[in-house]
């Protein structure tokens, strides 16, 4: 007897460094922080509608805080970028990205204070 097909929601939040771009395929190869900034671990997949926040400090600790276009992820996304993302698991372990935070974790991979 065949058994009814059964999916499985897994979402994803965490840190993660930035290893290469594939603006081509919408794709942005990642890292854990802890691990070798040249080494891609996982993909994170970009859609059109995906919310990306981008955090810029100055050297007086002011914060400036915009919203950034598809289009823009893939400028301001440059190996070595640190990044926050929301998501959902993909069957083959990948993440759909949901929400990108550019900004908001140090180089150590620590979270800086946000409101997500």
């Amino acid at each position: 007897v065949p058994q009814p097909t059964q999916a499985q929601l897994l979402l994803v939040t965490g840190n993660y460094r930035v290893t290469e771009l594939d603006q081509e395929h919408e794709r942005i190869g990642v890292a854990l922080p802890e691990a070798s900034p040249k080494e891609t671990q996982n993909w994170i997949y970009i859609t059109p509608s995906i919310k990306v926040d981008q955090r810029q400090t100055n050297r007086q600790g002011w914060h400036k805080d915009q919203k950034l276009s598809y289009m823009q992820l893939f400028e301001q996304a440059k190996p070595g970028t640190m990044l926050r993302v929301h998501g959902g698991r993909r069957w083959d372990g990948a993440i759909t990205g949901k929400h990108i935070w550019i900004g908001y974790v140090d180089k150590n991979g620590n979270l800086q204070n946000m409101e997500e």
